[in-house]
């Protein structure tokens, strides 16, 4: 069986990206019946010309500004056909028959609300799901103190963990590939607009799975994420920022004005912790006569922007 389904994908400033991943929808996906809308941010990079001469079958939106991510998708709910939306990421390119197997699963499904597939990062290493549980002051206190690279394989057993490489029902999804039933979008509501970029996918995944849906994810099925294209257009900083401020938001909605300043004690005393950790180990490092590496460098810079959004002394540039 082939699903009706509308592909909406939001574009900011990635021309080649955008090209690339439509051409794998309609080479790979021919088969499907599919609306195809790309909302289109604004970009300077002659993304909208673009659709306009070589998709043309490809409804074009233009939201006249950088509106992010959730705002952006939202424009597209007035142009929707069919039983299921995917929200779909300009860097990603689908492999055969993606879109297709995912809508045939949801079809015999009834009970799963949204679903998301398996992402390759362009090496062939496997992008994580992240921990399955949605953020509070106290899960972010304990990622903060305890859950690094390093660790996260041995603390797997005591925190909420998904191997990307299994398929099965999950807590929460991310909105790099996110299927999603029209009726259960119509039911919950579209993306909150008060996240500009990150945590309006795990917002809508909670309202999802409160409503009583379940969430799932098929690691039988993937697409190739080069991830961030458009985040890497933006200062060096802006990822960390822009994280930071999401979280902010998911804990002022869901724990109040208290779970906010909890939050920034948290984002404080974790950055402090781990910036001494690495100092510390550099120091053993120099005594050794072994150089610093580049990663260290990189995570005592992230770590002191974090410390300084935690103080109120930079908030994230959103670029026009």
């Amino acid at each position: 069986m082939t699903a009706e389904i509308t592909i909406i994908i939001v574009n900011w400033n990635t021309k080649e990206l955008l090209r690339n991943c439509l051409r794998s929808i309609i080479c790979k996906d021919s088969g499907i019946h599919a609306k195809i809308i790309v909302v289109d941010n604004d970009s300077k990079d002659g993304s909208g010309e673009m659709v306009s001469s070589e998709y043309p079958e490809v409804t074009l939106i233009n939201s006249g500004g950088n509106l992010g991510f959730g705002k952006a998708n939202n424009l597209g709910k007035g142009h929707v056909v069919g039983d299921y939306v995917l929200f779909l990421n300009p860097d990603t390119i689908l492999m055969d028959g993606a879109i297709e197997k995912m809508t045939n699963f949801m079809e015999s499904h009834p009970a799963i609300g949204a679903l998301s597939c398996k992402m390759i990062y362009p090496s062939g290493d496997v992008q994580p799901l992240g921990l399955q549980w949605f953020p509070s002051p106290m899960t972010e206190l304990i990622k903060m103190l305890f859950v690094t690279k390093g660790t996260s394989k041995y603390l797997n057993g005591f925190i909420p963990y998904h191997d990307p490489n299994q398929s099965g029902y999950v807590n929460k999804l991310y909105g790099g590939c996110l299927l999603v039933r029209s009726a259960v979008l119509d039911e919950v509501g579209w993306f909150d607009e008060r996240f500009f970029m990150y945590g309006e996918d795990v917002d809508l995944s909670r309202r999802i799975a409160e409503a009583g849906w379940k969430l799932y994810y098929m690691s039988d099925v993937a697409i190739i994420h080069l991830c961030g294209g458009a985040s890497k257009k933006s200062e060096s900083d802006f990822s960390t920022l822009m994280m930071c401020d999401s979280v902010s938001k998911l804990m002022k909605k869901y724990h109040g004005n208290w779970g906010e300043i909890t939050y920034k004690a948290v984002i404080f005393t974790g950055s402090c912790a781990r910036m001494l950790i690495l100092f510390l180990m550099n120091f053993i490092t120099n005594l050794l006569g072994r150089d610093r590496t580049q990663n260290d460098d990189r995570l005592i810079k992230k770590y002191g922007t974090m410390i300084r959004w935690s103080l109120n002394r930079k908030k994230p540039f959103i670029p026009s």
